[in-house]
């Protein structure tokens, strides 16, 4: 990688954490605009490359259109309106895809209906799961609070980064080969050491929440974290494509930025809970 090459990773990977930042920072109606549209562009990506060799009977303009309202209808039932639309635009949409695969005389309808399904399973769901984070009761009384939600990103960028940088310094021995070649066990276990180090940082300014607390989400980021971008890894070889996109220069697209994130966000909620409950 030259020099040139470099500069526009950087640049543009410091425009995509100023971008979330703007979205966490600027307020619940901004995280609603950055993360909806990060929402239909991840859709966008997904349902193409896996139409790449295939095209399917339902339409991938209905199935982002549908991802984007459920998340909108996530945020009304969180601010207490409309709560009854998040149960109706669900179920409107899988009644949608039953009645298709009644109506539609094609032979590969199901096939069409599994991957529409899948697509709102592996972006949808998880960036909704990430909003009720930030409006979890425990950490922030019902109402709009970015601190749990930038903690996860946070985290996430520190595994990754130490990861890769530890990765290419003295990574020796491979991760998962068959679907990461370049992932090294050493950087697997840098990422952890780091991420953990920055949820001591991250304790010292946010003191409301245990030592325990932020070391043990933390640690799950960095799992979970390096479980989405192996996942991703392998959505990407089975469909036969280097990057899911190119909307950002050097990194690929949306789904290539966001990929640790979808597999972290549900194992994060599930961690709230479960701290909660003890």
């Amino acid at each position: 990688m030259n020099i040139k090459d470099i500069i526009t990773r950087a640049g543009a990977g410091i425009i995509y954490i100023l971008v979330i930042l703007l979205g966490l920072l600027g307020g619940r109606f901004s995280f609603l605009a950055v993360f909806g549209a990060i929402l239909g562009s991840g859709l966008f990506e997904f349902y193409r490359m896996v139409e790449k060799d295939t095209s399917h009977a339902i339409s991938k303009i209905f199935n982002i259109l549908m991802g984007v309202i459920i998340f909108i209808s996530v945020f009304l039932y969180l601010e207490g309106i409309y709560t009854y639309l998040l149960p109706v635009f669900i179920l409107t949409y899988l009644l949608i895809l039953i009645a298709s695969a009644i109506f539609l005389r094609r032979h590969d309808i199901l096939h069409g209906i599994i991957y529409s399904v899948f697509g709102q399973v592996y972006i949808t769901m998880p960036l909704s799961l990430l909003m009720f984070i930030s409006y979890s009761p425990d950490m922030a009384g019902s109402e709009y609070n970015w601190v749990p939600v930038l903690a996860l990103f946070v985290f996430l960028w520190v595994n990754d980064t130490a990861a890769y940088f530890i990765g290419s310094l003295i990574g020796r021995h491979k991760l998962i080969e068959h679907i990461s070649p370049k992932k090294s066990i050493e950087g697997f276990i840098a990422g952890i050491l780091f991420t953990v180090l920055a949820s001591l940082i991250f304790n010292r300014f946010h003191p409301d929440f245990s030592t325990a607390f932020w070391m043990g989400l933390a640690v799950v980021v960095a799992l979970f974290g390096t479980l989405g971008d192996l996942f991703e890894s392998l959505i990407k070889r089975t469909c036969n494509v280097k990057d899911a996109g190119n909307l950002i220069p050097g990194h690929g697209g949306i789904l290539d930025r966001i990929d640790s994130l979808l597999v972290t966000v549900p194992a994060v909620y599930l961690y709230l809970i479960l701290f909660h409950s003890l």
